[in-house]
């Protein structure tokens, strides 16, 4: 697509050069003040245009036609990357606006569910020190450390609100990957934590 309107451009300057430059050229010269010719007569004037398309003339409508294709690649060229530039900023524009709704949205939802999440491990560290047996205390264990795993999830969510712009507009699949990273890094963490939690009552056993 945009190879052909390059190829537009410079036939377009190729056509302007031969059949608009190139008689004017021709026309003013002849009516110049080297040329003891009147310029309100207007049959010199057909007959230098119709001397610019003759045989005689070929060479020099060559020569203004390739000017005219050179002037038409450059035009071309610049209104290509004028369309990419415009495409490319309204690509930038568009996801900055979806980042900001990104990033309005993971703070709202980590807010509720971190404050819901500290009285679901308030309570449970709470009832620890209060449970009547082992077993007890083991189950209270895994809810305080369901209740850590859901902050790391929090915690990699709320990581997304420290993207930079320029980075975003530039490198948003690698930052997200490196957010899913992050995140079963975390993860891991928590499960590993989670795994020694749960081998601690057989080893009292």
């Amino acid at each position: 697509m945009q190879k052909s309107k390059i190829i537009w451009f410079t036939l377009a300057g190729m056509l302007a050069g031969y059949l608009l430059v190139h008689p004017f050229a021709m026309l003013a010269y002849f009516l110049g003040p080297q040329q003891a010719q009147a310029p309100l007569d207007f049959s010199i004037w057909g007959h230098q245009v119709h001397l610019a398309f003759s045989a005689e003339m070929l060479a020099m409508g060559g020569a203004f036609a390739f000017m005219g294709g050179v002037a038409g690649l450059g035009l071309g060229l610049w209104y290509v990357q004028k369309e990419r530039w415009v495409a490319e900023n309204l690509e930038s524009q568009r996801r900055l606006v979806a980042l900001e709704t990104l990033k309005e949205l993971m703070v709202t939802l980590a807010h509720h569910i971190r404050n819901a999440n500290m009285v679901i491990g308030g309570f449970s560290s709470r009832l620890i020190k209060q449970a009547p047996g082992p077993e007890a205390q083991h189950r209270l264990e895994m809810i305080r450390q369901a209740s850590r795993e859901i902050d790391a999830v929090i915690d990699s969510l709320e990581s997304l609100t420290e993207i930079e712009h320029a980075r975003y507009t530039g490198a948003w699949e690698t930052k997200m990957i490196d957010l899913k990273k992050e995140l079963a890094a975390r993860l891991q963490a928590a499960a590993g934590l989670k795994e020694t939690l749960e081998d601690e009552p057989q080893e009292r056993g």
